[in-house]
């Protein structure tokens, strides 16, 4: 039997309005991001019904609380006579968790309860879940990806006034990550940047959100792509000094090794430029840059970038091994060579 799909947390703005506020909200999800907006939406609902600052609660859960406790104070009357909102944190470690069955089944008219529960519910057929999921009341934050999160990114810029196409939009999300948190943080800087115009170019998005003046990810690519070491290991430690992760720049370059593979096959299969991006489902200019990469356009030197790839994550997750070292022998193996010497400076 497929496993049932929750109501989305979008939904909820179905039930914003005096009329059509729920008693309890449990929102639930791996998407941080909408979890946290939702919250907010949720309560800029609220806060306007709420007659005095007593009746507006953010509980965590704690070790020393229950949930019966709280359940006690949602049934208590306001204290301005209005309505009383009560924010629940950290649902999931609560261990009596069954207890809220009752309260869906008879809630306090008076009182909005937010729960929020970080990560999936395994079970859904469980209580309190089956009972919320009944009434309605349960909704999922599910992390967005692919061509949703390239919709996210064009409506987002859409609404503060910059035209963003979906090519672009899968260029800033090829560069910052799937975190809906850090491309937001992206947009002020596209907007100022751009200074009055509302249109922006794939070069735009890479000097923008480029995590240093001097060099970004894509030097590296490049530098790779063309073979030339002394360029990459250059352009690596710098990436390392201007703060960016080893772990981010070691999941870039499998990317990008990834996609110069599919490239290759579809070249050898004489696919058309067209076909092949929707194929490979990257932006237009991401699979240029990486059509570029002659050096590595031969299943000796890919396999040979795979295998270097793959003892650098173990590197970085397994042993003490310092990230210049880590780059350093990356490096050199995927460009032919084994690194067995001390740091370069």
């Amino acid at each position: 039997m497929a496993k049932k799909e929750l109501p989305s947390i979008t939904e909820i703005a179905k039930f914003l309005s005096k009329e059509n506020l729920l008693p309890v909200y449990l929102l639930c999800g791996e998407d941080q991001y909408t979890l946290d907006l939702a919250v907010e939406t949720l309560e800029k609902a609220v806060t306007p019904l709420l007659l005095s600052d007593f009746d507006r609660e953010i509980i965590s859960a704690e070790k020393n609380l229950s949930l019966t406790q709280v359940l006690d104070l949602a049934y208590s009357f306001p204290f301005g006579g209005g309505k009383k909102l009560i924010i629940l944190k950290n649902f999931e470690k609560f261990a009596d968790k069954k207890e809220l069955t009752a309260y869906v089944k008879n809630p306090s008219e008076s009182t909005v309860l937010i729960v929020i529960q970080s990560g999936k519910i395994s079970d859904i057929s469980k209580e309190p879940y089956s009972k919320l999921l009944e009434k309605k009341e349960l909704f999922e934050a599910r992390v967005a990806t692919g061509e949703e999160l390239v919709d996210w990114v064009v409506k987002k810029n859409k609404k503060l006034g910059v035209n963003f196409s979906q090519d672009n939009a899968r260029a800033l999300i090829e560069i910052v990550g799937e975190d809906k948190s850090l491309l937001e943080m992206q947009f002020p800087k596209i907007i100022d940047y751009l200074n009055g115009k509302n249109e922006i170019t794939y070069e735009d998005i890479k000097k923008i959100s480029s995590p240093t003046k001097e060099f970004s990810i894509f030097d590296l690519q490049d530098s790779i792509g063309k073979g030339d070491k002394s360029r990459a290991i250059e352009v690596a430690y710098n990436l390392l000094d201007a703060g960016v992760e080893i772990v981010f720049i070691v999941n870039m370059l499998a990317k990008f090794v990834l996609t110069v593979a599919q490239i290759t096959d579809l070249i050898r299969s004489k696919v058309s430029d067209n076909e092949a991006v929707k194929l490979v489902g990257v932006s237009w200019g991401y699979y240029f840059n990486c059509k570029k990469a002659k050096y590595l356009m031969s299943d000796e030197r890919l396999l040979n970038a795979s295998r270097a790839l793959l003892n650098a994550d173990l590197a970085v997750k397994t042993t003490a091994t310092d990230n210049r070292t880590v780059l350093l022998m990356l490096i050199g193996e995927i460009l032919g060579e084994e690194v067995t010497s001390t740091i370069v400076s």
